[in-house]
């Protein structure tokens, strides 16, 4: 008898664990998911995910590297600055943050390497690297960063389709009540994924010569 009262009670736990980690679907609007999920300290994971037709990972790439119109996509993004290309694959970014009132302005350092899964897919991680760069005057440093950009690509009638799914985690700091950032993010989130579809669609953006090429990620940890 306790060996099964065990068990229901494992088989209970192991169910309350899952579902307090699975996605939860937030809005839906325009072709555009955001799902969320709540981490032990409160703060949410957001996804995000788009298909846009005609588009590629390396059109992505390419509207990712044109870092001085970041803020017209990335929703709250004061400017992105590239700081080190460690490799052909690795970036290490500088990005203000134009957080609304009442949250204080934020800045984060972050990692970021390209990578190829298989055939059809290949993802750009991004982790926190906050002492490469010097805190700056009136800025919170956020320090907890992981996310991921999973491109994923397939042909349709003969023309290329991306699908993005965009994941991200982080610790804002400061004083900020929990409810609050996870607001801003979902918000955030929804933005950023209808305007990039629409950049994307459009073709809105300048390639140079500086786009992240998929490779191997090491030079952090060298």
């Amino acid at each position: 008898m306790w060996q099964k009262l065990l068990f229901i009670a494992l088989f209970c736990s192991e169910s309350a664990v899952a579902e307090v980690k699975s996605w939860q679907l937030w809005k839906h609007q325009n072709g555009v998911s955001i799902h969320y999920k709540k981490h032990d300290n409160g703060i949410f994971e957001v996804r995000g995910t788009v298909t846009v037709s005609n588009t590629n990972a390396g059109d992505f790439m390419a509207l990712l590297s044109d870092a001085e119109n970041a803020p017209q996509w990335i929703e709250n993004v004061k400017s992105v600055k590239v700081l080190a290309r460690l490799s052909p694959s690795e970036t290490v970014v500088y990005t203000q943050l134009d957080s609304p009132w009442p949250v204080s302005d934020r800045d984060m350092v972050s990692y970021s390497c390209y990578k190829r899964l298989n055939n059809t897919d290949t993802e750009l991680k991004i982790s926190a690297y906050p002492d490469y760069f010097d805190e700056q005057p009136n800025m919170i440093r956020i320090t907890e960063i992981e996310g991921s950009w999973l491109l994923s690509e397939k042909i349709v009638q003969g023309l290329p389709q991306l699908t993005i799914v965009h994941e991200i985690y982080a610790d804002p700091g400061g004083a900020i009540p929990h409810w609050i950032s996870n607001k801003v993010g979902l918000k955030s989130a929804l933005l950023t994924m209808l305007t990039l579809e629409k950049k994307l669609l459009s073709k809105d953006f300048q390639t140079n010569n500086t786009v992240s090429k998929i490779g191997e990620c090491t030079a952090k940890a060298a």
